[in-house]
């Protein structure tokens, strides 16, 4: 009877760590790459999205600059397209104006972790929910529900790609550039902010984890960031956001970007 309640905390202890070691891994890659793209476009390597053109370079604001900032702005296709070409790319989809002819919504793209519908949704769990509709493992979508613990893909659905590994790479933002990695595709699931997606946020000075140090605002979200269902809301448009991304709140997960690269 030990065994059998045992054995399962066990296997999950391990998956967790397996998962953390990959996003490590993973991390290590993109901050190297990161360093690279940067210094060769000396700046503004956002641009402004309110307007939905994509063309207008600008810096990426930071949390403290959201609520003061009345600009939306997300990663350039510039620096996506060089940053991408770093990697060997299986697959890939995404805007029109990050070189892509499909959106990351179509339902025969299972790898990449978006259903389609008039306001796209991800197939992602926040860490606290009730109901984890991300461990479906559906390929082939009928419906994008509004489902109130599933974040959306505002902030990771410009363009995606998948890797030799299985590992894939969003990138996007809406109120700031995000990097978000889900480190074994969205095939295998659990398909969990916080267990095998993990996202960085990256402005025009650095590259980092949510939840390190400048990473989200105080003043909504506390001094504390932890990897637990009780650190960030359930539910909203992104990895920053509530009703209005420049509130900068955390989505439930987030801080294990953080806590899991640095602690495991």
């Amino acid at each position: 009877m030990v065994a059998a309640i045992t054995l399962p905390v066990f296997i999950k202890n391990y998956q967790d760590k397996q998962f953390a070691s990959m996003w490590k891994k993973k991390y290590s890659e993109i901050a190297g790459v990161y360093n690279l793209v940067k210094n060769e476009m000396g700046g503004n390597i956002c641009v402004k999205t309110k307007e939905g053109d994509f063309d207008i370079p600008t810096k990426c604001p930071k949390p403290k600059e959201f609520l003061q900032n009345s600009e939306y702005a997300t990663l350039s296709p510039e620096f996506v397209s060089k940053f991408v070409a770093h990697f060997k790319v299986i697959e890939s989809c995404g805007f029109p104006q990050y070189g892509e002819s499909e959106y990351c919504t179509s339902y025969y793209q299972p790898w990449n972790g978006l259903c389609g519908g008039s306001t796209p949704y991800s197939m992602y769990d926040s860490l606290k929910t009730s109901s984890p509709a991300g461990t479906r493992k559906q390929t082939s979508p009928v419906s994008c529900p509004n489902r109130g613990t599933l974040g959306t893909g505002w902030d990771f659905m410009h363009k995606a790609i998948l890797l030799p590994d299985g590992t894939t790479i969003y990138f996007g933002g809406w109120a700031t550039g995000m990097i978000a990695v889900d480190v074994n595709s969205f095939a295998k699931g659990p398909n969990v902010l916080g267990k095998d997606f993990f996202a960085a946020m990256v402005t025009d000075d650095w590259i980092k984890p949510i939840g390190a140090e400048g990473t989200f605002n105080k003043n909504t979200n506390g001094d504390n960031c932890e990897c637990s269902p009780d650190s960030g809301i359930e539910s909203g448009q992104g990895f920053l956001g509530s009703s209005d991304l420049l509130n900068g709140y955390l989505l439930s997960g987030s801080c294990c970007s953080s806590v899991k690269l640095y602690s495991y």
